[in-house]
């Protein structure tokens, strides 16, 4: 009843996530290198904890402003000398000063008076101004004037591509020199450029010792505030004062960034971390979570998400600096995969038609459901939905399942053959059937029509193995009950080989494929006037070891109900393709078999391409032959895939055209080349003058549109001979070769070795 999956093995989706952990992995590396990215959403959380985690600064670092009160009229370079002939004498450890005065500053020579004659270093930290825009670097220093300084540095800030400043260097290079910046040369600290350091914003700028010099002159400043400190003297804000854009807010005066700087240089408040150590960790811990089952997966998911959110301001705490944009990009790019992920998978867990579940998700659902499964068969849903309006298909099949859910709270599932699944409870299982078999007997009224319906149920009572074996067991058991008065059979109840093959079948389909027990005929199609091969239709079969050959009839529709057409279909177009090339050279295209249960897939195109290159194939040897036209779901989608087959030079063919729903509205909104007479026309031709007419009218129209028309079924010369009357140029059938090997196709053709290809006749 349930399948248990070894714990060693790991489950295709588990696989699935972590190989999306893998590329999430890959793709993160590359928005890092290639944009950048990940550098600029570490700019969000270095802004909140530089605001919500502010301290005080060491107080080494005096910040002395030159503001001047109302009435004053000296200039710069006078204030500034000013403020060093008072500072000196408190015996600082260093004095630097803002160069931001012009070059015709009538202060200059105090200037140079003050700096000479003081005993504790001083130096000037220029501004940084463009330089020559053709040049590599576009700044130079804006030197105005030659003082007797003891060094001298730049006041140059980098910045983000935000406008931001959130590091430093300790040099500036500029007319083949190197110079400190103005946070190095406060703090005293020296390295060449190229070595950033982040600047710790946590300092907050309002804990910064001021000092005015009008209380310097007017001898309001103890000496201890000064002595062994390392004095700022700032440009006044009327002057040419450089603003900068900061985590703590807009428009930041560079001197007290510099400040900041040094702060940060002279404490080694915040460590660096590298950016691989937080991307590695959380990659592994992403790996871990996605490996979980799907509860303990997502709570692992929440705590990972959480965890990233409040690491950077956790490594604050212990003055480190967390880059995680790197963590939010990968985590970011995961969560886009994993939501297109599961779109598409439950997408591919609904019944379009419906919006049912579909027997995916009742595959998915197995392992984990309670109670048994129970599958009814509906009688003739094929013939009913092909006499409805596509519109009407919906209703019908919602009508079915809320009849079936009557008086049981159960989640139905669906698939596109009349098979409508749920789970019960054995001990109520066999009493609600037996109320549904009431109720399943009473019509249903769909739109102004009223219809018959009848079910059959299977009921799977005992322990199979797989849930797709499981599946199958109560599939074929639902198909017995049809047979029976009663309208119901047990698993347990099913005997001979015939309903074990029909078991065995779907497991044993993908050994058939890997031994070669699955090939293809091909049955050649000729013009009607001489014969001559221009095409034929491949046809599969299948040899077992132990039943021999066996009918498309017997297994094609068991694959098809357990969801394991695609991988039939793939193996028939790598071995058609195969063949393809050998018969193009004569001019000569092979037909395939789709079933039109594919067309509305999403990756239907890629199916057919990738298959038909993977055979060596080229697809102007191929032709698409579409069956089944009466399963199309999505018909505009279907439409846009094969379009996009001709457009890659595959024709395509409409099958048994005149049964069913190959109609006239199929020819006019499907794109096709050719249409196929289904052999009941041909048949019924030799009797029935309607169908003649018929037959000369279809041959008149695809001309028009330039379509080919095949006749199918052609067994007699008199057949062939009543065809060619009625304008018909190309035909099949027992008259010009049953299905055979392609050895004989190619005989037929004439095919020589590296004969030259010739051009392609009617195709």
């Amino acid at each position: 009843m349930r399948a248990y999956p070894s714990r060693l093995r790991i489950e295709p989706r588990t696989y699935r996530r972590l190989l999306q952990v893998l590329l999430s992995l890959v793709a993160a590396l590359v928005v890092l290198f290639a944009l950048d990215v990940p550098k600029l959403i570490d700019e969000m959380p270095r802004v909140l904890v530089s605001r919500t985690m502010q301290r005080p600064v060491s107080g080494d670092i005096v910040l002395v402003t030159t503001e001047r009160s109302k009435g004053e009229i000296d200039t710069v370079a006078a204030r500034e000398a000013k403020a060093i002939a008072a500072l000196d004498a408190m015996k600082p450890e260093r004095i630097v000063f803002e160069g931001r005065f012009p070059a015709d500053d009538p202060g200059i020579p105090a200037l140079r008076q003050s700096i000479d004659a003081a005993k504790a270093p001083v130096i000037v930290a220029w501004p940084a101004a463009a330089g020559d825009l053709n040049a590599q670097d576009s700044l130079t220093v804006s030197r105005n004037a030659s003082l007797p300084v003891d060094g001298e540095a730049v006041d140059a800030n980098w910045t983000s591509l935000t406008g931001y400043v959130f590091e430093a260097d300790y040099a500036f290079e500029a007319d083949g020199k190197q110079f400190p910046r103005l946070g190095a040369a406060i703090a005293g600290k020296t390295k060449a450029p190229g070595n950033p350091y982040p600047i710790d914003f946590r300092y907050a700028p309002q804990t910064i010792p001021v000092i005015t010099l009008d209380d310097l002159e007017q001898g309001r400043v103890e000496s201890a505030a000064v002595s062994g400190k390392r004095l700022v003297v700032a440009a006044p804000a009327s002057g040419s004062q450089s603003l900068v854009n900061t985590p703590l807010r807009k428009s930041m005066p560079s001197t007290i960034v510099g400040a900041i700087a040094a702060e940060t240089l002279l404490s080694d408040s915040l460590q660096p971390v590298d950016w691989f150590l937080p991307f590695l960790a959380f990659g592994l811990a992403l790996a871990l979570a996605a490996a979980l089952p799907k509860q303990p997966r997502r709570f692992s998911y929440a705590v990972l998400a959480i965890a990233s959110l409040a690491a950077p301001f956790v490594a604050a705490r212990f003055d480190l600096l967390l880059p995680t944009g790197m963590v939010y990009t990968l985590l970011g790019i995961y969560a886009a995969v994993r939501i297109r992920n599961n779109w598409r998978e439950r997408a591919a867990s609904v019944d379009a038609t419906s919006g049912l579940s579909n027997f995916n998700a009742l595959l998915d659902d197995f392992p984990k459901s309670r109670g048994r499964l129970v599958i009814a068969r509906v009688e003739n849903f094929e013939e009913i939905l092909a006499s409805l309006e596509p519109s009407l298909h919906r209703s019908f099949i919602q009508q079915i399942s809320q009849r079936l859910s009557v008086g049981n709270e159960v989640r139905i599932y669906t698939d596109t053959t009349g098979h409508f699944a749920w789970f019960d409870e054995m001990e109520h299982a066999k009493s609600h059937i037996t109320g549904l078999l009431a109720l399943a007997s009473a019509p249903l009224r769909v739109s102004d029509r009223t219809l018959d319906f009848s079910c059959a149920f299977g009921i799977l009572d005992n322990d199979v193995a797989k849930p797709r074996q499981a599946i199958s067991a109560t599939i074929v058991a639902a198909e017995l009950a049809s047979k029976r008065p009663s309208r119901m059979a047990l698993v347990s109840e099913q005997g001979g080989s015939d309903t074990d093959w029909q078991l065995s079948l779907h497991s044993s389909l993908d050994h058939a494929i890997a031994h070669q027990h699955i090939y293809l005929l091909f049955q050649p199609q000729c013009l009607l006037e001489n014969g001559h091969v221009v095409g034929a239709e491949a046809l599969v079969r299948w040899k077992h070891p132990q039943r021999g050959e066996i009918s498309p009839t017997e297994f094609i529709p068991f694959i098809e109900k357990a969801g394991r057409l695609k991988p039939l279909t793939a193996h028939t177009l790598r071995l058609a393709a195969r063949s393809a090339n050998a018969a193009l050279n004569a001019g000569a295209r092979i037909s395939v078999n789709i079933s039109a249960t594919l067309l509305a897939e999403h990756d239907f195109v890629s199916l057919i391409c990738d298959n038909i290159a993977a055979g060596g194939g080229r697809p102007e040897a191929i032709t698409i032959e579409i069956t089944e036209t009466a399963k199309i779901d999505d018909f505009r989608t279907a439409a846009r895939n094969l379009e996009r087959l001709q457009e890659r030079g595959f024709h395509i063919s409409l099958d048994d055209f005149g049964t069913g729903e190959a109609n006239l509205s199929l020819l006019v909104g499907l794109p096709c080349d050719e249409i196929k007479i289904d052999r009941s026309f041909v048949a019924l031709a030799q009797h029935n003058d309607r169908a003649r007419i018929v037959i000369r009218a279809l041959n008149d129209t695809a001309r028009k549109a330039g379509m080919r028309l095949v006749a199918e079924g052609i067994e007699t010369e008199d057949e062939q001979d009543l065809l060619i009357s009625l304008g018909c140029v190309i035909g099949q059938g027992f008259l010009y070769g049953r299905p055979m090997r392609i050895s004989e196709l190619l005989g037929m053709l004439d095919v020589r070795e590296n004969a030259e290809a010739r051009k392609l006749t009617l195709y």
